[in-house]
C-alpha cells in the first residue's frame, strides 16, 4: 500500500463525522440546499474539518483517504460502466421513460440533452453525495469497524436519511407533507442505491471516480428528461 493510502481513521473522526451529519440533517429540514451549496456542505466543509483534525496533512493524502488517490483513478471502472448500462436497459423498460427520451431525441438538436446531462451529473450530484457518503462516511466506518459491509450499511442508512427532508419538504415529491411517506420513498430510492454504490466503491478498490460515474449513470435518463423540461419548458 502506498504512503498516500496509509491514512488511519481515528475515533475523533468517527464522532465528528457523525455529529456533523446529525446537525446537517436537522439543517436540511429548515433549508433546502441547491447543488452549488452541496459542494460547500458535503465536500468543502467536511474535508477542511478532517484536514484540520488530522493535523493538516498533505492534500494528496487527504484526497487519497476518500478514494482520489493518484494511480488508482481508473481502477475498477468496468464495474460502474457494466452496471450503469444494465440500469439504462432497466430504465428504458419503463414506457414513460422511453416515450420521454424518444421525444427528446426526436426534437431538433435533442441529442445534445443526454450528451450534456452525463457530464453535468458528474460535477453536481455525483461528486457531492459520493464524496461524503462513500468517501468520508463509508470509508471511515469501514476502517473503524474493520468491515466493508458495516461501512456500506452505515453509509446507506445515512444516504436514506439524507433524502428524507427532500421527500418531505420538496413539493415535486409525491410524499411532500407526509413524513411517513417521505421516509418510505427515501428508503425505496436510497436503500438499493446506497447498497449498490457502496459495493462498487469496495469492488473498485475505493476509487471514488467509479462511484461518481455510476451515480451519474443511474440518474442519466431521469436527468436528461428533467434537463429537457427545463430547456424546452415541456412536460
Amino acid at each position: 500500500m502506498s504512503n498516500e493510502s496509509d491514512y488511519r481513521t481515528s475515533g475523533a473522526e468517527i464522532v465528528i463525522v457523525t455529529a456533523y451529519f446529525v446537525v446537517y440533517l436537522g439543517y436540511l429540514f429548515i433549508h433546502q440546499e441547491s447543488e452549488l451549496h452541496h459542494w460547500a456542505s458535503l465536500i468543502v466543509i467536511p474535508l477542511i474539518g478532517l484536514w484540520i483534525l488530522r493535523g493538516r496533512p498533505p492534500l494528496r493524502q487527504l484526497l487519497a483517504s476518500i478514494g482520489l488517490e493518484r494511480g488508482k483513478l481508473l481502477h475498477g471502472l468496468r464495474w460502474p460502466i457494466l452496471v450503469g448500462l444494465a440500469i439504462q436497459v432497466v430504465q428504458l423498460m419503463n414506457s414513460s421513460n422511453r416515450a420521454a427520451l424518444g421525444e427528446i431525441l426526436g426534437s431538433s438538436w435533442g441529442w445534445i440533452v443526454p450528451v450534456v446531462t452525463l457530464p453535468l451529473l458528474m460535477i453536481t450530484v455525483g461528486p457531492t453525495e459520493e464524496v461524503f457518503f462513500r468517501g468520508i462516511v463509508q470509508g471511515r466506518f469501514s476502517d473503524a469497524l474493520k468491515s466493508d459491509w458495516a461501512g456500506i450499511a452505515i453509509a446507506t442508512v445515512g444516504f436514506i436519511l439524507y433524502h428524507v427532508p427532500y421527500a418531505y419538504l420538496n413539493p415535486n415529491w409525491p410524499s411532500a407533507g407526509d413524513l411517513g411517506h417521505a421516509v418510505q420513498l427515501a428508503a425505496m430510492n436510497g436503500l438499493p442505491g446506497g447498497l449498490l454504490l457502496g459495493w462498487i466503491y469496495v469492488k473498485s478498490d475505493r476509487n471514488l471516480v467509479a462511484v461518481i460515474l455510476l451515480h451519474a449513470m443511474i440518474d442519466w435518463i431521469p436527468g436528461a428528461i428533467l434537463v429537457s423540461q427545463v430547456k424546452f419548458g415541456g412536460g
